[in-house]
């Protein structure tokens, strides 16, 4: 630990750690500002996130103010919109010094110039060599490039009501994806309106897809980026499974729609049984009012599928391309404020996340962390869940390199295409490896 936080130290905050106010007047200009002496280069920085829980946000961002001295200014964008919309201001030369972002736009942002590849920032590796390695993919490119830090971390887990499964003569989670159908179809000729729910709607399905492959033991993309699952027949298999707990009435018939809250919901009433979608969103079931069947709701830790490991998501942060000397400097060192550690080693923005919503850090000290196991509560497993994020899922690396972000939209047109019967599961696949070499080309895919 002491050697991180050494290199996390920027060459500011080393200066007013050691008081030696003389060396930083010497190493460049410096001003008054709102009463504040500051160099030359720095100025007020602008950061941007989408609008889930601001309040917290703001708090994060005033704590890092309150030790660097450096006011932010927050700007929101809705979640569903948030990348294009994002694109679009950066393009119209506004200037965002530190973001979030979705881990599909993080290549596309620094290849276009509109996010800053940090490999080269002081602490960098560090960052990395402090996370769990499956994570490293994530913010770190084949070829060197480092183009975000972590916002939060997430794995899709199974969800399941143990007593509606007890009460149907059903021993235990599903083990596979056969399973999950037959026991579903129990649920529902016992009278469980929707056995299984899912966030499926198009921004989603991808991760879906990720998810689902994983479970399975399907590679969904080789060492160079190419569809491996293409080639892989486990994939028909589970884009049959997909196409017939829809087709066959095992899900909610609005469920390419409705949004999250409203499935958690249905868990919590009894109406659905099965839940796949991030682990925190057992937090939010238990958390629920009038919602008589939420206590008796878990996580299965290991998904159904022949492999049984999952897909490990979480969205990142960026760094823009326009601040430079000192403002660059505060911009990075906000940038690990937020994606690491404070100044004292803290994972202090992650425990906070921790405390506000069970949003994971991929960092292994986190899930040892008293603090972090009390917050989310009692009925997670938290050495299970640990072993998840460390053994049992994938980041699928290739998902933030710059070609990938036309496929991930692609994904969701040709799964509910699938879904609404209007492809096979056959033609969905070859769609779907289609789409992927044609956007690592470069080339043009679509329906």
């Amino acid at each position: 630990m002491d050697k991180t936080i050494r290199n996390y130290l920027t060459r500011r905050a080393f200066l007013q750690r050691t008081g030696a106010a003389g060396l930083a007047v010497a190493a460049a200009p410096l001003l008054t500002q709102a009463g504040r002496v500051v160099a030359q280069d720095s100025r007020d920085l602008n950061f941007n996130a989408w609008e889930f829980q601001p309040d917290t946000i703001r708090q994060h961002l005033d704590n890092w103010t309150a030790g660097s001295g450096v006011p932010v200014e927050l700007s929101l964008i809705p979640n569903v919109g948030y990348g294009p919309a994002l694109q679009i201001r950066l393009q119209g030369g506004e200037v965002i010094d530190v973001f979030y972002n979705f881990t599909y736009f993080s290549g596309k942002f620094v290849d276009s110039g509109w996010a800053t590849n940090v490999a080269d920032m002081p602490g960098a590796t560090d960052m990395l060599d402090d996370m769990f390695a499956p994570s490293r993919d994530r913010h770190l490119l084949p070829d060197g490039q480092m183009v975000s830090a972590p916002y939060f971390s997430a794995v899709h887990l199974l969800h399941y009501n143990e007593k509606l499964l007890a009460d149907n003569g059903i021993a235990g989670p599903p083990q596979s994806f056969q399973e999950l159908y037959d026991q579903s179809k129990i649920l529902k000729d016992a009278g469980v309106r929707n056995p299984y729910v899912a966030y499926w709607i198009k921004e989603f399905a991808e991760e879906y897809l990720m998810a689902y492959l994983l479970a399975e033991g399907v590679v969904p993309f080789d060492d160079n980026g190419d569809p491996a699952f293409a080639d892989d027949p486990a994939s028909l298999d589970v884009l049959e499974w997909w196409n017939a707990m829809f087709q066959d009435g095992l899900t909610s018939p609005t469920m390419l729609t409705d949004d999250p809250i409203a499935l958690s919901v249905m868990m919590g009433t009894g109406e659905a049984a099965f839940y796949t979608l991030h682990h925190y969103f057992l937090k939010i079931i238990r958390d629920l009012e009038d919602a008589p069947e939420k206590d008796n709701v878990t996580l299965a830790y290991r998904s159904p599928g022949k492999d049984g490991g999952t897909f490990q998501m979480g969205e990142v942060i960026q760094m823009g391309t326009q601040a430079q000397g000192a403002a660059q400097e505060d911009a990075w060192d906000l940038m690990k404020f937020y994606g690491w550690r404070d100044a004292n080693g803290e994972l202090a923005t992650f425990k906070s996340w921790a405390a506000a919503a069970a949003l994971a850090a991929p960092y292994p000290d986190f899930f040892t962390d008293p603090e972090v196991q009390e917050s989310f509560g009692d009925f997670y497993d938290f050495e299970a869940l640990a072993d998840v994020f460390a053994n049992k899922s994938q980041v699928v690396g290739t998902r933030s390199q710059g070609w990938y972000q036309p496929f991930q939209v692609q994904v969701g047109d040709r799964i509910h295409a699938m879904l609404l019967g209007q492809a096979t599961p056959a033609e969905t696949l070859k769609g779907l490896a289609d789409d992927a070499s044609n956007a690592k080309s470069g080339g043009a895919g679509g329906l």
